[in-house]
C-alpha cells in the first residue's frame, strides 16, 4: 500500500510516499481503509523530534523504525481481529490512532475509533478529533467552565482554537471573544464569536475587559498580562505555546505557567494530554450531526502531496485544518 514514511528526523523533506505492506490488525486491533487524515502540529513534533521532549522512547539519533504519520483518522473497516465486537466491517468510523494515518490503511485498537455520524463527510470527520478534544477537555476537565461564564480563545483560528470557540458555545458560555490575525478575522466572527480581536491592531490585555476564563493556544502572552484580563478568582488554561525551544518545546511555556500559577490568585491549568473517552465521542459525534459544531477546513491535499501539507502547517498559515484526502470528496 501507499503510505507516507519516514526513517530520520528533519522537515517535511524527509516525508516519502512509500510503498509498505498492509498492517495485520491484532486481535483487539481493526483494520481502516483511509478515506481522510487530519493534520495536526503533533505530527511534525513527531518526524522532526522536536523538542527532544518527544525522544523519550529512547530513539535520541533517529527514529528507531520507519514510521507513518499521521493521528487523526476517517475511513471505513474491512477487517477486525477477533476479540472486537464494537465495530464490523462496512462500518464508516472516525478517531485519533497516534501515528499511521497517512496511508490507504491503518490498523488501530477499536478503543480509538467511534462510528462517523452519517451526516458528515469523511474529511470533515478526521479534521474534528486532536482539536476538538484538546478544546472540549480544555474548557470543560481543565477550566470547569459552566453555562453562563464568559470565555476568551486565544488563538482562535487555529485546529483548536477554532473548535475552543463553538464548543465553549456549546457549554453554555455566555459571552465567547476570539483573538486571531487580521487575515483570519472573518473566519472566526462566523464561527459565532461575539467579538473577534485582532491581534495585530488590539492587546486584549488591555482592553478592560475581564473574562471568566481565558483559554489559550498560542502562548503569546506571560501570565502577568493574562491576569489582568481575568475576573478575580478566574481561570487560565494553556493548551499550548509557539516556540520554547528544542529541549521542552510548547511545555516551557505550560510548565512555567503553571510554576507562576501557585502564587497567584486566580486558577491556572495545563492541558498536555488528552484521551477521548466514548462519552466524549458520543458529545462531539452528537454535535457533529446537527451542525453545533463544524470544523473549518483551510485545504485539502492528496496523499502524495502530504509534505507540502505539513509545510503548512508548520508554517502556521491555517485557518482551522489541513486535510489530507485518499478519496476526494466534497466537504
Amino acid at each position: 500500500m501507499r503510505a507516507i514514511t519516514y526513517d530520520t528526523y528533519g522537515s517535511p523533506d524527509v516525508l516519502t510516499l512509500d510503498d509498505i505492506p498492509v498492517p495485520e490488525p491484532t486481535e483487539s486491533q481493526v483494520l481502516i481503509e483511509v478515506k481522510a487524515v487530519g493534520l495536526n502540529p503533533f505530527d511534525w513534533h513527531l518526524y522532526r523530534g522536536d523538542p527532544y521532549l518527544v525522544r523519550m522512547d529512547g530513539a535520541w539519533r533517529r527514529p528507531k523504525r520507519k514510521y507513518t504519520i499521521g493521528a487523526d483518522v476517517a475511513g471505513t473497516i474491512v477487517k477486525v481481529g477477533e476479540k472486537v465486537t464494537a465495530f464490523k466491517p462496512g462500518d464508516d468510523v472516525y478517531g485519533e490512532i497516534g501515528r499511521g494515518g497517512c496511508a490507504e490503511f491503518a490498523a488501530t485498537s477499536h478503543l480509538n475509533l467511534a462510528l462517523k455520524p452519517t451526516s458528515i463527510s469523511f474529511e470533515i470527520a478526521a479534521a474534528s478529533l486532536m482539536g476538538s478534544f484538546t478544546a472540549l477537555q480544555g474548557l470543560r476537565n481543565s477550566g470547569k467552565l459552566v453555562a453562563g461564564q464568559t470565555v476568551l480563545v486565544n488563538g482562535a483560528s487555529g485546529g483548536v482554537g477554532h473548535m475552543a470557540v463553538q464548543i465553549a458555545r456549546a457549554l453554555g458560555a455566555s459571552r465567547v471573544v476570539a483573538v486571531c490575525s487580521t487575515g483570519k478575522v472573518g473566519m472566526v466572527r462566523s464561527l459565532g464569536a461575539d467579538d473577534v480581536i485582532d491581534y495585530t491592531r488590539d492587546d486584549f490585555t488591555r482592553r478592560g475587559e475581564r473574562f471568566d476564563l481565558i483559554f489559550d493556544t498560542v502562548g503569546t502572552r506571560g501570565l502577568t498580562a493574562i491576569r489582568r484580563a481575568l475576573v478575580p478568582g478566574g481561570t487560565f488554561v494553556t493548551v499550548g505555546a509557539v516556540g520554547g525551544g528544542k529541549l521542552l518545546g510548547p511545555a516551557r511555556f505550560m510548565f512555567a505557567s503553571m510554576i507562576a500559577g501557585a502564587f497567584v490568585r486566580e486558577k491556572v491549568a495545563a492541558l498536555t494530554d488528552t484521551q477521548a473517552t466514548p462519552e466524549d465521542f458520543a458529545l462531539l459525534s452528537g454535535w457533529l450531526d446537527v451542525g453545533t459544531v463544524r470544523p473549518v477546513i483551510d485545504r485539502v491535499y492528496p496523499l502524495e502531496s502530504t509534505a507540502d501539507a505539513m509545510r503548512q502547517v508548520e508554517g502556521g498559515r491555517v485557518g482551522g485544518k489541513v486535510v489530507v484526502a485518499l478519496r476526494h470528496e466534497s466537504s
